[in-house]
């Protein structure tokens, strides 16, 4: 018996190179009452089976030669027409193919996974809130029932408690039936926030990362997605499992630069979970000591809700902070790495038996031109940002912008004091390290990078460590700003605040002032005070004063006035 084709209009889940994005394939009579619209299915695309997306279906064909037929259906996962037209936006938004966007949302193709459940023992009671934590929590509660409700941004110093506020809010919104998204920028943080989150919610979280294997992914994408998990937690990819009952998005440490995906498609995950927060009516909540600029703007603008915390949790005070001049430690005829007063301040912290975090502001390759006299930074005449000393095949060397292309000799003398101490900044690690253990030889001391803890276990490894008394310093990149929270750390040394401040972009003094902001908040967090030591050639720069001084509002004013004189 004849039967009525029935066509069904399909994404490839794959980048197809030509301007042609969405495929027609008939469907066989076995799977006419199976297949919708969201379906996922397999397509028959050039010599392979791939996985495709129905967008629509009809009664017949536009084209003239023979279509082929749809392979197979997945029973057990669709996509809701929300994500359907949250993946036409990523596709708009970023200039990538459909197949490229829709790809993002598919979990591994694994035919026979090895079922291993993820399970986390540790549990406890939630802890109650401060008063100030409280009317946060109390004022967002509110928002999450609103139709058509903005974002908040919640801004709180170093060690306000926002994880509290965070777990309130979780634990609503499971009482309310939905589920929760709760992201954070690096793989390296899993550990400590899931046994923060597991303690109030045990054997309701799914964990989901390029840490683990590609069968643990699809458990956790399956779990996630049929509701056996209440919360998925991890980096960008957990916020890519298209669940409709979503109700609340966290997205912690929203400032940090591993939110944005380096390859096709380069979404930026807060971009695209205040696309699904709007699209699903579920509450996106964006937290950060140091907000992006953007951020705090669109919070200005009314564009996001506002939330403040001021305090620190249970009352414990800021680090105070002191800035060295480099320049001076040069007149005092000291041509360390290490200041006086932050040799001093160590081994004082050695004596109490407490912890030292020193920090190497390596936030990139680049090396600018300087003035070890005066402190000149020889930058660009057309975009005011520094120029990068490159060297050609006969090794010379030259300086280029690396915003409008300017290129210029290097000087021999500094154009402003006529000095001839013109220094190439940039230091390593080991060197630092080097230093160190001669001044400390009896000191136990570790080195945190992101090569060196991008070994398995190797970041578990360390916060044991240091938890444990293992460590007395501890000498890192910007890694050990991220989310460490060891109460035995008192002092925090930065090395040098200037190779990020003068690096060739316009957000150079966002992310510095991000950066030491950070870590700076890395001590004093339990009985004790805590104390940071900033060293620079350039102290008085407005990025490294306010960031001594925790004061994101004055530097987020500077920083706006400057942006639209340069119209950044």
């Amino acid at each position: 018996m004849a039967y009525l084709k029935t066509i069904a209009n399909i994404i490839p889940c794959k980048r197809t190179g030509q301007d042609l994005e969405i495929y027609s394939y008939v469907i066989p009579p076995i799977l006419q009452t199976k297949i919708k619209i969201g379906s996922v299915v397999d397509i028959p695309f050039g010599k392979k089976n791939i996985r495709g997306i129905v967008v629509s279906l009809s009664e017949k064909s536009e084209t003239t030669y023979q279509l082929k037929e749809v392979s197979n259906i997945n029973e057990d996962l669709y996509f809701s027409k929300e994500y359907i037209e949250i993946i036409k936006w990523v596709s708009r938004n970023y200039l990538c193919s459909l197949g490229d966007a829709a790809s993002i949302f598919l979990p591994p193709d694994i035919k026979s996974p090895r079922i291993k459940q993820q399970d986390f023992f540790s549990s406890g009671a939630i802890r109650s809130l401060t008063s100030e934590q409280q009317k946060v929590f109390s004022e967002l509660a509110q928002i999450s029932v609103q139709k058509n409700k903005k974002p908040a941004l919640l801004h709180g110093v170093t060690g306000s408690g926002k994880t509290e506020v965070y777990i309130k809010l979780i634990e609503k919104t499971i009482n309310d039936g939905k589920q929760v998204i709760f992201l954070f920028p690096e793989i390296m943080l899993a550990t400590q926030i899931i046994e923060r989150l597991n303690k109030s919610f045990p054997n309701k979280i799914a964990f989901i990362s390029s840490s683990i294997s590609a069968s643990e992914k699809y458990v956790a994408y399956k779990d996630f997605f049929h509701g056996k998990k209440q919360i998925i937690v991890g980096p960008r990819s957990a916020l890519l499992v298209p669940n409709t009952k979503v109700g609340l998005i966290i997205v912690d440490e929203e400032h940090e630069d591993a939110y944005k995906q380096e390859s096709n498609p380069r979404y930026h995950a807060v971009d695209l979970a205040e696309q699904i927060a709007k699209r699903l009516d579920a509450l996106l909540v964006l937290g950060s000591a140091t907000p992006r600029i953007e951020s705090f703007y669109k919070a200005k603008l009314g564009y996001y809700h506002f939330f403040e915390l001021k305090n620190r949790y249970q009352k414990m005070f800021l680090p105070s902070t002191t800035l060295i001049d480099l320049k001076d430690e040069l007149k005092k005829e000291n041509y360390s790495p290490v200041s006086i007063l932050l040799k001093e301040k160590i081994q004082k912290v050695l004596d109490q038996k407490k912890i030292t975090l020193l920090l190497l502001n390596r936030l990139g390759m680049a090396t600018f031109v300087s003035c070890r006299g005066c402190g000149e930074i020889i930058n660009c005449p057309n975009c005011d940002i520094p120029l990068v000393y490159h060297t050609n095949e006969d090794k010379s060397g030259f300086l280029s912008c690396h915003h409008c292309d300017h290129q210029a000799k290097v000087p021999k003398h500094c154009p402003k004091c006529g000095g001839l101490k013109i220094k190439y900044f940039g230091s390593g690690i080991e060197k630092i390290k080097k230093e160190i253990t001669a001044l400390f030889p009896k000191a136990r001391i570790a080195i945190a990078d992101s090569k060196g803890l991008a070994k398995k276990g190797s970041y578990e490894k360390l916060n044991h460590d240091l938890h444990n008394g293992r460590i007395d310093i501890l000498i890192g990149t910007q890694i050990i700003a991220k989310g460490l929270d060891i109460p035995a750390v008192d002092l925090v040394g930065v090395i040098s605040a200037d190779t990020g401040l003068h690096l060739p972009t316009f957000r150079a003094n966002e992310k510095t002032f991000q950066l030491l902001t950070q870590v700076s908040g890395r001590s004093g967090r339990k009985e004790s005070l805590g104390e940071t030591i900033i060293q620079s050639y350039w102290p008085d720069s407005k990025p490294i004063v306010f960031a001594s001084q925790h004061d994101y509002k004055s530097f987020f004013a500077n920083e706006i006035m400057e942006r639209k004189k340069y119209s950044y």
